[in-house]
């Protein structure tokens, strides 16, 4: 009761900022969409948050953006739906199969964790190092303040658990990032054989990640080289459509989230050949096409929708079998919030073009955000607060300097991930301590961390098995600080007090043996790691 009359409560304060009134308010929507109007803004709404406990649907949202021109996403996080965790959520959940993920980021005044340089950095940074040596948690930065690249060349994918076509360069869980600019980059190099870019490939209303071979002028083949997969034949042009060469990757080292997936799927069924909704009776349609996509039956949907509540917290997010039906039949789009965002969620839908299909009245809403005093946008907890004031002073500047570095080499900070690295690598919580830079080690002892850039560990797992599984994805690797503060990272052993570290069999270097504790110990195990890839 007590959080409901405080949200009514801000938003009487947030209209009394806007010089208006909930009476005014009212007035104004059903002159504007008509009385009756589902958009229509109810005289009581404070007696219906507060006492009533009802929360304002997808159109009386739509109506207070318009009239007060507040943006939709504040006045959503008023009423405690945040429409960042539409990414976040759909990043951190199990994939049968490969989905473009939403990276969008809606708050562009969130409060991001950004860095100064550390008190006592090292004079040179190794060439694998913890990040806590050289950068330290500083001022916050706002989202639109952190550099991003051109939302019109990268896009991000999540491999599914069926895609198994580029295993063992990249396996079913990562994260990649794929470069739409490239997208003709393997025309030069498909021949005969396969070519050496990563692709994301859509085809047949669904999403593919391997290898392409050109056949002829009118088929290629997507396929992997190291696996007895059956390869996928497409007509080039027609149904095929090469969105772009991977360039880089999330890659979680450990298994943590176990599948969903315990019943087989329900029949396949042909999506109808229907892009780009635009009108209400289009909303089942695109639910329907991105369902099918996902590779997911209602039931399995329905399943997933419970993981969603769960990190969420709130079971509103549930979304009942029989309503996920329903929801690709009629003609009118739901109208609670969290059933909105937990489709966006479950389907890899973008909520603005969620908005746009369902035909909802999106002309003229707010585009001012609401201040930060009216509306919760917490710092974050690694926030140092001593460097908020204006005049803080950075401690040094060489690690800001290869921060910049690694700015302009990545050309953007995929922000929408910032809240799900934790899930993704394992962690509770994912600190500085637990961040390794590995980029300066040019022939790292596992292919794993080949044009690797950094290292998540957990610090809690310190003891190496007696013997390595002979599968490379397999093999847990370990970061190790010998007695000179150095480091070396790469698959241990530990038989009685000997440490041994093995590099990889096609690696020029001999097994390096220590005495545990004495000569060098594990500071923890790899649970993902962070690379660039390129062709070649």
């Amino acid at each position: 009761m007590q959080i409901r009359m405080e949200t009514a409560d801000r938003v009487r304060e947030i209209l009394s900022a806007r010089g208006t009134s909930l009476y005014e308010v009212s007035r104004r929507s059903a002159e504007i969409f008509g009385p009756g109007s589902p958009y229509c803004v109810p005289h009581n709404l404070y007696y219906d948050i507060a006492v009533a406990s009802t929360v304002p649907n997808i159109y009386r949202a739509l109506a207070l953006s318009r009239i007060s021109g507040y943006r939709l996403c504040d006045w959503l996080a008023v009423f405690g739906f945040r429409l960042d965790d539409i990414p976040r959520v759909a990043a951190m959940l199990p994939r049968r199969r490969t989905v473009v993920l939403d990276s969008s980021v809606y708050d562009e005044r969130a409060w991001i964790p950004w860095f100064t340089g550390a008190l006592h950095p090292p004079g040179d940074i190794g060439a694998i190092a913890p990040l806590s040596q050289f950068l330290a948690w500083g001022r916050a930065k706002r989202a639109q303040e952190v550099p991003r690249a051109d939302r019109a060349r990268f896009l991000y994918a999540k491999l599914g658990q069926e895609d198994a076509l580029p295993f063992p360069d990249f396996v079913p869980g990562s994260v990649v990032r794929v470069n739409m600019r490239r997208s003709e980059a393997w025309e030069t190099a498909a021949s005969i054989r396969c070519a050496q870019p990563v692709l994301l490939v859509e085809h047949d209303h669904r999403l593919s990640c391997g290898y392409i071979q050109r056949l002829s002028e009118e088929r290629i083949v997507l396929s992997s080289p190291q696996l007895t997969h059956e390869p996928i034949e497409l007509e080039s042009g027609r149904e095929t459509r090469i969105l772009g060469v991977v360039d880089a990757e999330l890659r979680p080292l450990i298994t943590h989230i176990p599948a969903p997936y315990s019943s087989p799927p329900e029949a396949p069924l042909k999506p109808d050949p229907v892009r780009a909704p635009d009108s209400p009776a289009r909303i089942g349609q695109l639910l329907r096409l991105s369902r099918l996509r996902s590779g997911l039956s209602f039931r399995e949907a329905s399943a997933l929708s419970r993981e969603v509540a769960k990190i969420l917290g709130d079971r509103m997010y549930i979304v009942a079998v029989g309503t996920l039906s329903d929801y690709e039949t009629l003609l009118t789009p739901p109208r609670h919030v969290p059933k909105i965002m937990s489709l966006c969620i479950l389907y890899s839908i973008g909520f603005w073009d969620f908005l746009r299909a369902a035909g909802l009245e999106m002309a003229h809403l707010g585009t001012e955000p609401i201040p930060d005093e009216l509306v919760p946008r917490p710092l974050p907890d690694e926030v140092n607060p001593s460097h908020m004031g204006l005049g803080a002073v950075e401690h040094t500047s060489g690690g800001l300097r290869f921060l910049e570095a690694i700015v302009e080499q990545w050309e953007e900070i995929p922000l929408f991930l910032r809240n799900a690295l934790g899930t993704i690598s394992g962690l509770k919580h994912v600190s500085l301590s637990d961040v390794y830079w590995v980029g300066g080690d040019r022939n790292p002892l596992h292919p794993c961390l080949a044009g690797a850039s950094f290292a998540i560990i957990n610090r809690r797992v310190r003891k190496p098995e007696d013997s390595l599984p002979a599968a490379s994805w397999k093999q847990p690797i370990q970061v190790v600080m010998k007695r000179d503060g150095s480091y070396l990272c790469g698959a241990c052993t530990l038989r009685g007090d000997v440490l041994a570290i093995h590099p990889y069999p096609d690696r020029p270097f001999h097994q390096e043996q220590f005495r545990n504790e004495i000569d060098a110990e594990v500071v923890g195990q790899v649970t993902s790691v962070v690379r660039r890839w390129e062709a070649g």
